[in-house]
């Protein structure tokens, strides 16, 4: 093979003056030539090929210091999605890399209605905008069911995404679904499935749990929300909170949402 100039250093003028230094491919590495006005090239030195140890090393290093991120994004009117929400975030930022967040849109009701409703104070966690969506590197969505369907409130919320849609900025994002319902015919299952039609008009890939969860997804012996589809809990009239086996399937969810969003940006996958 020809040997071909790759990178030289020294103007013409500093040339005449002094030797100047050029580096060539030389099949066996990167060769070292000083150029002299008066004895010519000499080959000074040769700079070994990077190995294949060498490049996996600095391909490890800029993969340890990527950031995975990860938003949380739910609706919770009485708390019961919220709490599902608290442990997907710990199980997203156990996942080495991952920096996880927590977010809640916005009420569509007024303080009014949402007292008659018996409706707590909403808490701290920060609002977020729709074009926030796009600086995320994965997602996981949850929300109460109201028939079947996600609450309007964060139905809401996705038809001000349309901005985002007519420009596919959140396609290709892995996202998962999580949701809390009334009673065990209540929409575990319809709810996250009329939902992924939000998830395939944006060219999300949707990601579920499905049984990863292991043994948690056959119990029969309690009350258990939660499907292949994600993680779930029963809010009854209100009074019942998530059980620990419905808060671990939330954990795993987060943990194995923020894994899958890691591989695909890393390209590990």
């Amino acid at each position: 093979m020809e040997d071909r100039p790759v990178a030289s250093t020294g103007s013409e003028k500093a040339q005449q003056l002094y030797p100047a230094q050029r580096a060539y491919w030389g099949g066996r590495g990167f060769h070292s030539l000083v150029f002299s006005p008066l004895r010519g090239p000499s080959e000074a030195s040769i700079i070994p090929r990077p190995t294949s140890s060498d490049l996996y090393h600095h391909q490890h290093q800029a993969v340890a210091k990527m950031v995975v991120k990860v938003y949380i994004v739910y609706y919770s009117m009485y708390g019961h999605v919220e709490k599902l929400a608290e442990e997907i975030l710990k199980g997203a930022n156990s996942v080495e890399g991952v920096e996880a967040t927590l977010y809640q849109v916005p009420e569509t009701l007024n303080e009014e209605v949402l007292g008659k409703m018996g409706a707590p104070p909403k808490s701290a966690v920060p609002h977020i905008l729709p074009a926030q969506l796009a600086d995320a590197d994965g997602l996981i969505f949850g929300f109460p069911t109201r028939y079947g369907m996600m609450a309007a409130q964060f139905k809401a919320f996705l038809d001000a995404t349309g901005g985002l849609w007519r420009t596919q900025a959140l396609a290709g994002k892995p996202a998962g679904i999580f949701y809390s319902t009334g009673s065990q015919g209540g929409g575990q299952e319809t709810t996250a499935l009329t939902a992924i039609t939000q998830l395939t008009h944006h060219g999300m890939l949707f990601v579920p749990i499905g049984y990863t969860f292991g043994a948690g997804m056959f119990e029969l012996d309690a009350v258990k929300g939660g499907s292949p589809y994600g993680a779930g809990t029963f809010a009854g009239d209100g009074t019942r909170q998530p059980t620990k086996l419905e808060l671990e399937q939330a954990f795993h969810q987060g943990k194995y949402t923020a894994g899958i969003t890691k591989k695909l940006k890393t390209g590990s996958i």
